[in-house]
């Protein structure tokens, strides 16, 4: 990792990251956020966004990589960006009641 040494005492603001992660509709809410200064000066940023669990595996790597991008925009590309998804049942999906479901069985 080459670039510029940051000191941990001028860690970026929390705001503009939460913001830069939710900047999508695919992400419901972020869940756990660390950011943190390498003994080298680097930062590293780890995220777990929740995100809802019927998004197309395409689509949910394109959303990660996104924010990526997005927290990189904010802190800079010598920034260490992780971002862990926590999948949760989509509120849209209606499951059936238990009393419709009907298992075929033989004697």
């Amino acid at each position: 990792m080459g670039g510029k040494k940051k000191s941990q005492e001028s860690l970026p603001e929390r705001g503009p990251i939460l913001a830069a992660l939710m900047d999508t509709p695919d992400a419901q809410s972020v869940l756990r956020l660390s950011v943190v200064a390498e003994p080298d000066g680097h930062w590293v940023i780890a995220a777990t966004v929740q995100m809802i669990d019927s998004l197309q595996v395409y689509v949910l790597s394109h959303a990660l990589d996104d924010a990526k991008r997005r927290v990189r925009e904010v802190v800079g590309d010598t920034v260490e960006v992780y971002i862990e998804p926590e999948l949760v049942r989509d509120p849209a999906l209606e499951a059936p009641a238990t009393d419709v479901i009907v298992i075929k069985a033989s004697d």
